[in-house]
């Protein structure tokens, strides 16, 4: 039997249909041969989700994307439907599918088993709503970790640049005028500060010698003290020892008594300066003053009568004759006479 030319080329076409068909499904990672099952997950956000991306469990594929478009019940939710090859693999009803990315922005979803081991599990049937959770992307991640940071570096920024302002604002050229004044006054404090410096090392320098004399003077002091410890410490114990007898004595009694005697005698003046008593009397009285000065006249009228008439008071006989006035004997006129030179 003679095979046409167009059944060979009809063949070949179909064939390479046939290849591209499986390639294409191949490269998509859907199975080949056999049924997969298929489930839907609900997410708020597809996270840049797309059909052929993969279905992991414990980071392994298990399937992957088929559909991804908005759910016709609520457009603001992403409906996704995927597909599971493994037929043997039972997901339990409590497990979620979580919408990840990776650090590239490559998104996939993750099924989380929930392995807690209950007395009845129930497992998800083709077709069932998966329970569905979208995980913080790694760039999220990254700039929740770095915003603050980029806040504060422009902060940082824009008060260098405040800074770098103020600077150029003030180095003007009075501004420089300004310190290169300042540093010609700092180096001339520099040079005064200096010269005061030598002239102080020359003073040392020359009074050396009376200050080692002053350190000596000091030194014998206390090699002085040193050597009279002894006695200061028994002067001590001596002043200790009066402290402690004028502690022991009645002094409060002394200072009483002592207290008593000036109330009294301030009575006593208060009374003389009154005029009361004797002495008050003649404190205040000018009888007395009077009677004095007379008496005084009267002496000193005396005296001079008698200076001036002595044979009226004292007589000198040789021959025996009658004595005039007062008779005294050689001592008294001796004494007599020595008190009227002295007057």
């Amino acid at each position: 039997m003679k095979v046409s030319k167009e059944f060979k080329v009809g063949l070949l076409v179909v064939l390479g249909l046939l290849l591209l068909f499986i390639g294409v499904n191949f490269l998509k990672g859907g199975k080949i041969f056999g049924e997969s099952r298929e489930f839907y997950a609900v997410f708020k956000n597809s996270a840049g989700l797309q059909p052929s991306n993969e279905i992991r469990l414990s980071g392994f594929k298990i399937g992957q994307v088929e559909e991804v478009g908005l759910h016709p019940n609520n457009p603001t939710l992403i409906l996704v439907k995927f597909s599971i090859e493994d037929d043997e693999l039972q997901i339990p009803k409590t497990s979620e599918a979580w919408l990840a990315t990776d650090l590239l922005g490559t998104a996939s979803i993750d099924i989380r088993l929930d392995t807690t081991l209950r007395a009845s599990n129930e497992y998800y049937q083709d077709g069932d709503t998966v329970l569905s959770n979208v995980e913080t992307s790694i760039g999220d991640q990254i700039n929740e970790q770095i915003l603050p940071l980029k806040m504060k570096t422009e902060e940082l920024i824009s008060s260098v640049e405040g800074i770098v302002v103020s600077i150029n604002a003030f180095w003007d050229t009075s501004a420089a005028y300004t310190i290169d004044e300042s540093m010609y006054e700092v180096r001339e404090a520099i040079g005064t500060f200096a010269d005061l410096a030598n002239n102080l090392s020359v003073l040392i320098s020359r009074e050396t010698e009376i200050i080692d004399k002053i350190l000596g003077d000091v030194h014998d002091i206390t090699d002085n003290l040193a050597n009279k410890s002894d006695k200061i410490s028994n002067t001590i114990d001596n002043i200790s020892a009066i402290s402690d007898t004028l502690a022991d004595s009645d002094i409060k009694a002394v200072f009483l008594e002592t207290k008593e005697t000036l109330h009294e005698l301030n009575g006593v003046l208060a009374s003389v300066n009154s005029g009361e008593g004797t002495l008050g009397a003649l404190l205040h009285s000018d009888s007395l003053y009077n009677a004095l000065i007379g008496t005084n006249e009267s002496v000193q009228n005396l005296l001079d009568d008698m200076a001036a008439n002595p044979n009226k008071y004292v007589h000198f006989s040789l021959f025996g004759r009658k004595v005039k006035g007062v008779q005294l004997t050689p001592d008294e006129e001796e004494k007599l006479r020595l008190w009227l030179e002295k007057q």
